[in-house]
C-alpha cells in the first residue's frame, strides 16, 4: 500500500510545482470584440492565452501519470480511485486542448473557452485530489489515525482553498510576485497534509490484521 501511495504523493508533488516556460509558435494578433466586455477579453488574453504557448518545467502530464498509476494499484481499497481515474484522462485533454485553442478559434469562442477551461482544469482536478485523499483516508480509517485524518483533511482543505484562490489571481493578475507568493502557500499547505498522509500509514489497518 505505502508504495502505490508513493505513486499518488509524486503526483501531487509535481502538480503543485508550477514554473512554466514559452515555447512553439508565436499566436497570432487576437481583436476585441464588442460581444464581450474589454476588460474581461484584456484579461483572458494577457493573463490566461499569453503570446505564445507555455509548459510546465515539471509536467503536470507527468503528474497526472503517476497519480494513475497509484489509484490503479489502490482500486479494491476504495471506489473513489476509480473516480479519479476517470477523472485525470479529462484533466489531460484539457492540458493539451488549452494552449492550442489561439489556433483554431478568435474571438469571443477563443475568449470564452480560454476562461471557461481554465477554471474548469481546476475543479477537475481538486476533484481528482478529494477522490484520491478520501480513498487513502477510507482504507487507513483507524482509532488510532483520526486525529491524523483530521490533520490530512484540514490541510488538504487549505491547500484546495489556495489552488482555487490561485486560479483567481491568475485571472485578474496574471502570473506575477503576487501569484508566486501565494503558490508559496499552496506548496506548503500540500506538503503538510502529505507529511499527515504518512503519518496514518504508521497506523494502517489492512497492515495489522
Amino acid at each position: 500500500m505505502k508504495k502505490s501511495i508513493w505513486f499518488i504523493v509524486i503526483g501531487i508533488l509535481l502538480m503543485v510545482v508550477d514554473y512554466q516556460i514559452p515555447f512553439g509558435k508565436v499566436y497570432s494578433d487576437m481583436p476585441l470584440t464588442k460581444e464581450l466586455g474589454e476588460e474581461l477579453q484584456l484579461r483572458v488574453i494577457n493573463n490566461f492565452i499569453g503570446s505564445r504557448p507555455m509548459i510546465d518545467v515539471i509536467p503536470d502530464l507527468l503528474g497526472y501519470l503517476f497519480i494513475f498509476i497509484g489509484c490503479f494499484l489502490l482500486v479494491k481499497g476504495s471506489k473513489r480511485f476509480i473516480t479519479a481515474m476517470l477523472l485525470i484522462p479529462v484533466a489531460v485533454v484539457l492540458h493539451i486542448v488549452i494552449p492550442q485553442l489561439p489556433y483554431h478559434f478568435q474571438l469571443e469562442d477563443l475568449y470564452l473557452k480560454a476562461a471557461g477551461y481554465n477554471f474548469l482544469i481546476v475543479i477537475i482536478e481538486i476533484l481528482i485530489e478529494f477522490n484520491v485523499i478520501r480513498g487513502i483516508v477510507k482504507m487507513t480509517n483507524c482509532l488510532q489515525n483520526k486525529w491524523h485524518n483530521n490533520e490530512l483533511l484540514a490541510g488538504w482543505i487549505l491547500a484546495m482553498m489556495s489552488k482555487g484562490v490561485l486560479i483567481f489571481i491568475h485571472f485578474f493578475y496574471g502570473r506575477d510576485t503576487f501569484y508566486m507568493i501565494y503558490s508559496v502557500v499552496l506548496i506548503g499547505a500540500t506538503v503538510y497534509y502529505i507529511n499527515r498522509l504518512f503519518r496514518t500509514l504508521e497506523f494502517n489497518p489492512e497492515e495489522a490484521r
